[in-house]
């Protein structure tokens, strides 16, 4: 358990009490009403935004459950408005759920009180029954029981439904309703049946099963594996079990039937049983057996849904699954009337898609919207994209990575088709819109790409279109193109149709025969009524008897119905409803009344019988079933109550009475929120405004019929025309564009009754968007009727009126008109709007189109003319006949153009936007191809116009066409390979800025086809033209990558690249198909004749006529050539020849086959051919000179020279692909007139430059010609080197043919070589076994074939050897065998464990498919029969014809697959069995012939061998892994201990260990949980943990563990181990089972972690995803893990007690500093304090003394002066005296000594004010702050310092500068802060002493020292800031950093202490709470800021 806080909701009215449950979507709590105190149940959604299907739910439960008044079902008070949702108030009678009450137990369940709740849940069952409710959703945790009192209550009505059936489409089983592991067959919608009241039977007995056993019957959590089991297995049988009775066994059993007919059938006849077993257990105490189910007989009228008659055709339809779930694609039709029964059948292929987990998606085609585009695609793929967007995020972004992958640039094609899809990929870029049929080309090719990503092995798709014979013609198009055209397999297509309502030329019929024809493989099953007897058999289950008391009735039915099971149905549930069927109550059996029925006037028209049913529903029912019928056969409620003009929830009960009578459908729940809804009339509650609207189905065709049948037939155009009106007016305009096609298909059917202009004008317009809609979906019929209907709907007078739209509707027409291939209304249809067009502009679109269609129709001179005359309308001309003149003229002007601006500038041009321009520009694009067919002169001057427009007016994407085919006549025609090439670059880098997509096919074949190859090697284009093939096919321009195709294998061959034959034909024939499928015929022959010439090169044929074969036929097909003006083919035709004469030494052929092919050079003009031809041209003649060929030699010579003349000119463009050319016919030139040295340097070069340049067939051919030269001069030595040199490398390329005529020709020379060959062949044992002992070593008796097929034999016994790896090894030998077997599809069996089982399937073309060990057993796709006929005979079986061996052809397999030929083998080693090899030929009958098994024996004895060497190195891998795994432990336990000893981190230490474990043990989960320490082990928590991300983490989960305790701990501290392997099996407590289901733990080890010989936690283990033995190799190293990490955990302890003490210790040392600072600042402040207080104190005295006597001194000096006065002035005179007067000046004393006293009265004020200062600084500081005058402190301090400021012998006087600003009295200690003033400016006197020591006094007076301070408030007004500033030398950031550390200083050895700054700081912040900050630069000084707060 987890401890987790719970918040309780505040709900108006209502008091929470507690919460009572917490599940994942919703709350329960208990609580009571305020109004009255009841107790209440409130449930509330989680979601505080819920869903509206959770909204829907929640009401469903309330509208069901008011009704039902009974003790047995739980009470419902009311449903209220709770925030965003709902509160759902129910009675509280004090229940828990039965599965938690089941869990809590402390006993086991008794068998007694099991019946009671049994029989309690029978009578809840049975009030259901009555009330017509299905639940859907029994299980224990919806029954409630009270612990108490046992009363039973059932819950959770959430998804019941109160109609008596439902039917489940299949969908995703992530969505299905209820719960998965209690659903019932038939609720996965898989089972092809109905959902009633039985599936809660079902339901129920699962719940039966879990209460009995403790378990469920299937365990899966893979949901898929659930609805198989379901639906497929039979559980565990309970009988087995000695606790349950084998009745009661029965009883559950019988529940859980697969078929709802074999359950019980009544809730009544079960509690009967049920009631019979107590009464016995309480009488007799046991249950004796007896027949169950006697009194089970239901009285409701159920018809079976039992397939009846239709056995043959489900088996058919579920072998054709079979086939296609292992890779095939097939088509299964099943047709029939309507109501016979074809859905019926095709639904049984559900249960085998579960088994597969395939993808089953349906469509169905709309008898009255037959002109919607792909609707039953659309409807089929929008229903996969909602079972895609129910997986899992992970799987939905690998769906999402595959589709665009797939779809590429282009995804919006098919997101315009399938909106959903944008839900999986996003939002993606508009895509350029193309022309003509390159649109429907790019659809069809994206298309089969998007459904080939949904079918493969893993998911095979199977797609049902469903009414085939109402289908669309591009609906059926695309469905040919996915059955003929494409290469999707494992792709089952089924469809069904009314083969009464198709004639053979009906357009379904068409298109089957094509399909057919095109090798397609349908499979048709059609449907017969049923027969009699299968209808009595029907009868006979509906009514529970016997065929012959059914039989009368069945003859009645039967007679009316004629077999049709639809009309079966319904016509029984009539004679039901019409009370001719009854149930007898009393004798508990069916009663018919026969008579009755005979009497019954009822027609045998199924459509007016249902019609006649329809009458008997609601009047308003019926109105709207006939609008819900025009609509279609799915309608949704919105659309219908917008045409009913009602609102959702009044049309909702309209339909109301239709659903309940099951002719109608529900999509969905949806329909559920409207179950009485009009009766709710709180507002609050019914929130469906914005929600999704329900859809719903007709239940067959026939009803949607019989309602339409019911609108007169007068009033059906007006019904639809209104229809069609009201959906247009409700329709938001945003929206129309989607519901374009429904809208006017309804407003078409009543265009008649239009008669207003402005709604015919609307319509117009509807129409023409339909039908561009349409068009742009390549639905080109569909769009051709909506835009005649829009014609149609035109004013009399729209040219005038209606101008615009009558443009765009002609325009379109015109277009699709061509697009459907009607040119004849394409003609008429343009001819009227080139008529009426106002401007030329208007016609651009007519005239291209036109271009377009004339090509189309093979009428190039036509499409020219016609483009020309709408050139000259835009003042566009050219010459009539251009000549010679007017190409050199048009050449010059353009060149002038481009000169000017250079051809690196036109990149640069602006974007072309003149209109005029761009008409001109397309005009010219669409006429240049057929002026190359029709007029080649016109050809170059269309492109030197379009380039010239392009360098005026700016570029255009088409401009990247019009420089790529400039640069081709510059190349090819001009000759300027320099220029071409530069403006083919051009064209390629302006593809990507132009944004050109549609035209990169075309300009990249362009360029790398004609212009590259002058300037690069052949070999550099072969790339980018495989590129532009499947660019073409991504963009549709199909032609011209059919084009790239064409030239990527014509230059790969035609250059003799280095590529072997054998590859090169392989990519032909892949190549040849795809050109094949996208019908480029043209293309199509030249691959054709390619396969050919190939096929005749690796041939041994002795014949001189080439290319007449099965593949091409010339007599044949030249004549084709040349009557389709096929230039270049015939070209292609005698170059071809040309090549094969010249090499297989026919040269006077060869002679010939080059003067043809000259005549038609010119068709392949820039052509990489071009060289190639001329080059074999030379060496034809020459040889024609040497064999005397020829009559006229003078002119062959002058030939030659001119060749050699083009040749030099080519080789100094392109010497890579030219100089050895030239070099070669030189050499065969100097050798025709004896030049011997210079012949033999030619050839020595010509085959160094083919070899270094890649060109395998010239280099041979070089040698072969230096061969023949050298032994012409008599060098046989030399020759037979280069001869030797020529056949390897003929060999390399795959010539067979030419190896064979060097064998030939040259015996002489290859004799020695061959015969070393030959030896080397019988070098093995083996090899020598196979050859026939009459085998000659002479080479006469060798031939071609034998050696090729040795040399075959060698390569593939050394691919064999050389591999080891098991799975490639099987990969490599299957495709060995199948490509030397001649076989088309091979089989690889090994022996294991005494059984085979595949392991490997290979099909020709294709890679091996690993098959993982398939027991042989399980296989559909072999002879199982034939396979063990070989085990057990261990001989080699061949078998020319499966089909009529009498044996054989009664297997399965031969039967369902019908191969020819086979080949068995078995795969001996040293007398053992190792496996089996099988092999089938399809098409040939005695394909493997006994030469072929010799070669297979050969294969497969070394495939022996090399399975023996792969096994045994598997083995040594595995055991290497093993060594590997063990030293993975060894280290991590190493990294553990290491990381212990070097950090003991414990959370590292956890953190590297759970990771480290989880990553070796390959477990889900590994954590270390701690136990709280005294919770007596009952608490505890997950500390470290990894887990993978799909798993519920455990991190911080508090977990409450009652179970554990001291006993436990006890077992673990003494070496417990807990290995668990499987949860569900293991007996674990159930407290301990709900801690691991909490963190999803599946199979789990937990080792003790002991610390100190005590129990600290538990090393946890988990595997989450399946359960798992654990081995003993990983228990131990979990046990050794555990104990390093008890190890850590007591060294932590002891390094936690080791930093505890020396934390203690770093405290005391930071105190002892704090301490010393106090001390050292104390002792400073008191002994300076003292000294200057008694400095002060002692020049006070004297001062004061003095001052006291000053005043009087001065008095009696100025009496003694006036005594002097008297004196004088007395008479005598004293001579003494008067000497003594002028001797001290008495009148200078007498003026001076009075100034002399007032100065010692300024002096003694100095003095007083010194000692007032000293008294300031040193004033002892109280215990709190007073109020102090911060400049004072400072002046003070200055004092103090004066002397040190003084001027002296080293600098003048430091200058204290002030710049006080106002400051008021600041509270502080003062002596504290005159103290740290002391210091600064003691320290910045130091700073500037020291920056003079290296300067002179005449430098410092220059600039002189300075001290600066400055006092002012902070911004704020709340500190007082002072600076104290010096211009000294400032400080590096290093030492500013550590300024103010304790002892740290800058001076000398006791010049200072390192404590000044520190005190300081510590004063300002820690005493003053202020801030001391350091600003210095370097250089220019130093400043302190004090900031104090004031």
């Amino acid at each position: 358990m987890v401890s987790i806080e719970v918040s309780i909701p505040q709900i108006p009215g209502y008091r929470v009490n507690e919460e009572i449950y917490n599940g994942s979507r919703t709350l329960v709590y208990r609580g009571f009403r305020e109004t009255d105190n009841k107790p209440v149940v409130l449930k509330l959604l989680k979601n505080s935004y819920p869903s509206f299907n959770e909204l829907v739910q929640f009401r469903n439960q309330y509208t069901i459950a008011k009704n039902l008044q009974s003790p047995l079902i739980i009470g419902t008070y009311s449903l209220e408005a709770y925030q965003n949702g709902y509160v759902l108030v129910m009675e509280d009678f004090g229940g828990i759920a039965l599965s938690q009450w089941h869990k809590i137990r402390t006993n086991v369940l008794s068998l007694i009180e099991f019946f009671q709740i049994a029989i309690a849940l029978c009578n809840t069952l049975d009030i259901l029954y009555r009330h017509r409710i299905i639940h859907k959703d029994i299980k224990p945790a919806n029954i409630l029981i009270n612990p108490e009192t046992k009363q039973i209550k059932l819950i959770d009505f959430s998804i019941a439904s109160l109609l008596p059936r439902e039917t489940q489409t299949l969908i995703s089983p992530n969505i299905l309703e209820g719960t998965l592991a209690y659903l019932s067959p038939e609720q996965t919608g898989r089972m092809n049946r109905g959902i009633d009241y039985r599936t809660d039977f079902y339901s129920l007995g699962v719940t039966f099963y879990e209460l009995l056993t403790g378990e469920l019957p299937f365990q899966s959590n893979d949901p898929m594996e659930l609805v198989h089991c379901h639906i497929a297995k039979i559980p565990t049988a309970l009988g087995n079990r000695e606790e349950i009775p084998q009745v009661l066994a029965d009883i559950v059993m019988k529940l859980l039937a697969k078929n709802a007919e074999d359950r019980y059938q009544s809730a009544l006849g079960l509690k009967y049983d049920l009631e019979n077993c107590l009464e016995q257990l309480q009488i007799i105490g046991k249950i004796e057996s007896f027949p169950i189910g006697r009194r089970d007989v239901c009285d409701r009228f159920l018809i079976s849904d039992k397939l009846y008659g239709r056995t043959a055709e489900v088996e058919k339809l579920l072998t054709a699954f079979k086939r296609v779930s292992v890779g095939a694609k097939e088509m299964v039709l099943v047709a029939g009337f309507s109501g016979i029964g074809k859905t019926a059948v095709v639904n049984e292929v559900h249960k085998p898609i579960v088994q597969k987990r395939g993808y089953f998606i349906k469509g169905k085609f709309d008898q009255f919207n037959r002109n919607i585009p792909f609707s039953a695609f659309v409807q089929a793929l929008r229903h996969l994209m909602v079972q895609l967007l129910s997986e899992s995020d992970a799987q939905l972004q690998k769906w999402k990575s595959q589709i665009l992958q797939a779809l590429g640039e282009n995804a919006q094609v098919i997101v315009e088709v399938i909106p959903e899809l944008e839900q999986i990929i996003g939002v993606q870029p508009a895509i350029p819109e193309l022309a003509g049929n390159a649109a429907q080309n790019r659809f069809n090719l994206l298309f089969q790409k998007f459904i080939a990503i949904f079918t493969t092995k893993e998911h095979p798709l199977v797609i049902f279109l469903d009414d085939l014979q109402w289908a669309d013609l591009a609906s059926l198009k695309l469905m040919e193109l996915l059955m003929s055209e494409s290469d999707i397999g494992y792709l089952l297509m089924m469809g069904a149709y009314r083969d009464n309502e198709v004639s053979p030329v009906h357009h379904l019929i068409v298109t089957l025969n094509e399909i057919q024809v095109a090798g397609a493989n349908i499979n048709t099953l059609t449907l017969p009524p049923l027969k009699l007897s299968q209808i009595n058999q029907l009868i006979a289950d509906t009514l529970s008897c016997s065929l012959e008391l059914a039989l009368p009735l069945t003859k009645l039915v039967y007679q009316k119905t004629q077999g049709n099971p639809f009309f079966n149905n319904q016509f029984l549930k009539v004679l039901y409803e019409e009370g001719l069927i009854t149930f007898n109550v009393e004798q508990g059996y069916w009663e018919c009344d026969i008579a009755k029925v005979n009497a019954l006037a009822l027609t045998d028209d199924v459509v007016e019988f249902m019609s006649m049913q329809l009458q008997k529903l609601p009047a308003a029912t019926q109105d709207v079933l006939k609008l819900a019928a025009c609509i279609g056969n799915t309608f949704d409620l919105a659309t219908l109550a917008t045409v009913r003009q009602k609102s959702l929830v009044a049309a909702a009960a309209e339909l109301w009475s239709a659903l309940q009578s099951g002719l109608i459908l529900p999509q969905s729940e949806v329909y559920k929120f409207f179950q009485e809804a009009e009766n709710n009339t709180d507002s609050k509650l019914f929130k469906y405004q914005n929600s999704p609207t329900p859809t719903y189905k007709f239940l067959h065709d026939r009803v949607q019929q019989a309602a339409y049948f019911l609108i007169p037939e007068a009033q059906k155009k007006f019904t639809h025309l209104n229809i069609g009106r009201l959906m247009l007016n409700n329709t938001p305009q945003a929206q129309i564009e989607d519901k374009i096609f429904q809208i006017v298909n309804q407003l078409n059917q009543g265009v008649e009754l239009l008669t207003a202009q402005d709604e015919k004008h609307e319509l117009a317009q509807l129409n023409f968007q339909a039908g561009y809609k349409a068009k742009n979906a390549t639905a080109y019929s569909a769009a051709w009727e909506y835009l005649t209907i829009g014609r149609q709907l035109l004013a009399d007078d729209y040219w005038q009126s209606q101008y615009n739209l009558a443009l765009s509707l002609y325009d379109a027409s015109v277009e699709v008109a061509y697009l459907s291939g009607n040119f004849a209304e394409m003609e008429r249809l343009a001819e009227i709007l080139l008529k009426a067009a106002k401007n030329l502009m208007d016609q651009v679109k007519v005239y291209d189109v036109k271009n377009q269609a004339l090509v189309a129709q093979n009428k190039p001179v036509e499409a020219v003319n016609n483009g020309l005359q709408f050139l000259k309308l835009l003042g566009i001309e050219f010459p009539t006949a251009p000549s010679q003149a007017d190409i050199i003229s048009g050449l010059q002007a353009t060149q002038s153009l481009w000169q000017e601006k250079g051809i690196a500038e036109l990149i640069n041009l602006p974007v072309m936007s003149d209109r005029t321009q761009l008409a001109a520009m397309q005009i010219l694009s669409s006429i240049s191809a057929a002026s190359y067919l029709a007029a080649p002169a016109l050809y170059p001057l269309i492109y030197f116009k379009q380039v010239s427009l392009s360098i005026k007016y700016g570029n255009t994407a088409i401009s990247t066409h019009s420089y790529a085919c400039y640069a081709l006549i510059l190349s090819a025609i001009v000759g300027d390979f320099e220029t071409g090439y530069q403006f083919g670059k051009l064209a390629l880098d302006l593809l990507p800025q132009l944004k050109a997509k549609e035209l990169e096919c075309k300009v990249q074949s362009m360029v790398y086809g004609f212009v590259k190859h002058w300037k690069i090697a052949v070999k550099e284009t072969l790339i980018p033209l495989r590129s532009a093939y499947y660019i073409g096919l991504e963009t549709g321009d199909l032609q011209f990558a059919a084009y790239s195709a064409v030239m990527y294998c014509g230059f790969t061959y035609f250059a003799g690249i280095e590529k072997e034959l054998s590859d090169l034909q392989r990519e032909v024939f892949a190549l040849s198909d795809s050109i094949n499928q996208i019908k480029q015929v043209t293309c199509w022959q030249y691959f054709q004749m390619l396969q050919q010439a190939i096929h005749d090169l690796r041939s041994a044929r002795n014949v001189v006529a080439y290319l007449q074969g099965e593949y091409y036929d010339e007599q044949k097909m030249l004549t084709q050539h040349l009557q389709a003006n096929d230039r270049l083919g015939v070209f292609y035709l005698y170059f071809h020849k040309l090549l094969l004469n010249y090499l297989l030494c026919n040269y006077q052929q060869a002679v010939v086959d080059a003067a043809l092919t000259e005549q038609y050079v010119d068709a392949a003009a820039g052509f990489a051919y071009v060289p190639i031809f001329y080059f074999y041209d030379s060496l034809t003649q020459l040889a024609a000179y040497r064999e005397n060929l020829v009559a006229d030699k003078e002119k062959l010579l002058a030939k030659i020279t001119t060749n050699q003349e083009k040749m030099k000119n080519w080789a100094h463009s392109a010497p890579m692909n030219c100089q050895y050319k030239f070099d070669l016919v030189e050499a065969e030139y100097q050798r025709l007139f004896g030049e011997k040295w210079q012949a033999m340097e030619m050839y020595d070069r010509a085959i160094a430059g083919a070899k270094e340049n890649g060109y395998l067939r010239d280099e041979a051919l070089a040698n072969e010609l230096a061969a023949s030269f050298y032994l012409d001069c008599g060098k046989e030595k030399v020759a037979q080197a280069y001869l030797q040199e020529a056949y390897y490398g003929y060999a390399r390329w795959g010539a067979k043919a030419k190896i064979e005529d060097l064998e030939q020709r040259y015996p002489q020379l290859l004799k020695s070589m061959l015969q070393r060959q030959q030896y080397s062949l019988n070098a093995t044992t083996t090899i020598a076994n196979t050859i026939s002992e009459s085998s000659s070593t002479t080479l006469s008796d060798r031939t071609v074939s034998e050696f090729l097929d040795l040399a075959t034999i060698l390569k593939a016994s050394h691919a064999l050897s050389s591999e080891i790896h098991l799975e490639k090894l099987l990969s490599t030998l299957l495709s060995v065998v199948i490509e030397n077997a001649g076989a088309d599809k091979g089989v690889l069996l090994l022996q294991k464990q005494e059984k085979l089982v595949l392991e490997a399937i290979a099909t020709l073309g294709e890679s091996p498919t690993l098959m993982r060990s398939l027991p042989l057993e399980e296989s559909l796709d072999i002879p199982i029969s034939l396979i063990n006929s070989v085990k057990r005979n261990l001989q080699a079986t061949t078998i020319d014809n499966a089909t009529t061996d009498p044996i054989l052809m009664v297997d399965a397999y031969i039967i369902s697959q019908q191969p020819k030929s086979l080949l068995c083998t078995p795969i001996i080693h040293q007398g053992k069995l190792l496996g089996i090899l099988y092999l089938e030929n399809h098409l040939t009958v005695g394909a493997f012939t006994s030469d072929r098994l010799k070669v297979l024996n050969l294969l497969c004895t070394q495939g022996a061998i090399s399975l023996e060497n792969a096994r045994l190195y598997q083995e040594s891998q595995v055991n290497a892994q093993k060594i590997a795994q063990s030293l993975k432990k060894q280290k991590t336990l190493f990294d553990v201990v290491t990381q212990m000893r070097e950090s003991l981190d414990l959370d590292a230490i956890f953190c590297a260990v759970t990771q480290n474990m989880r990553r070796i043990l390959n477990a889900d989960r590994v954590g270390i949980y701690q136990f709280e320490a005294e919770s007596k082990y009952e608490y505890g928590k997950f500390i470290a943990e990894d887990v993978i991300p799909e798993f519920p983490s455990a991190l911080a989960v508090n977990v409450k563990d009652h179970c554990f305790g001291e006993d436990y701990a006890n077992l673990y501290k003494q070496g417990r181990i807990c290995a668990m392997a499987d949860l569900d099996s293991a007996q674990v407590l159930d407290c301990h089972r709900a801690i691991l289901e909490q963190f999803h733990v599946k199979a789990s080890l937990v080792v003790a972690i002991i610390q100190n010989g005590q129990l600290w936690g538990l090393l946890c283990i988990h595997q989450c995803d399946r359960p798992r033995e654990w081995r003993g190799s990983e228990i131990q190293f979990a046990q050794q893990i555990a104990a390093q990490l008890g190890i850590a955990l007591q060294q932590a302890d002891l390094l936690l007690q080791t930093r505890q003490q020396a934390t203690q210790l770093e405290q005391a040392l930071q105190h002892l500093q704090q301490t010393q600072l106090q001390l050292v600042q104390n002792e400073k402040m008191s002994a300076l304090g003292n000294l200057v207080a008694g400095v002060a104190h002692e020049i006070n005295n004297p001062v004061g003394f003095i001052a006291g006597n000053l005043e009087p001194a001065k008095d009696y000096v100025q009496d003694l002066f006036d005594l002097i006065e008297l004196y004088e002035g007395l008479p005598h005179e004293n001579a003494e005296i008067n000497k003594k007067i002028a001797a001290i000046d008495l009148e200078y004393l007498r003026e001076d000594l009075p100034k002399l006293l007032d100065s010692m009265s300024l002096g003694i004020e100095r003095i007083g004010n010194i000692s007032t200062s000293l008294r300031t600084f040193s004033r002892a500081d109280k215990a709190y702050k007073v109020p102090f005058n911060i400049h004072e402190g400072i002046d003070s301090t200055i004092l103090i310092l004066k002397h040190r400021l003084k001027a002296n012998e080293h600098h003048p006087v430091i200058e204290i500068v002030k710049e006080y600003g106002e400051l008021p009295m600041v509270e502080c200690f003062a002596g504290q802060l005159n103290q740290v003033f002391m210091n600064l400016l003691a320290n910045a006197i130091d700073a500037l002493e020291e920056s003079n020591s290296d300067r002179s006094f005449a430098e410092i007076q220059a600039n002189p020292n300075q001290i600066t301070i400055r006092t002012a408030k902070s911004e704020d007004g709340k500190q007082a800031v002072i600076s104290i500033q010096d211009n000294g030398t400032g400080m590096p950031e290093e030492v500013k950093h550590k300024i103010f550390d304790h002892l740290f200083t800058t001076k000398g050895v006791g010049k200072g202490t390192g404590l000044g700054l520190a005190i300081a700081r510590q004063i300002v912040e820690e005493t003053h709470n202020g801030r001391l900050i350091c600003n210095s630069v370097l250089s220019e000084g130093t400043e302190f800021l004090i900031q104090i707060p004031m």
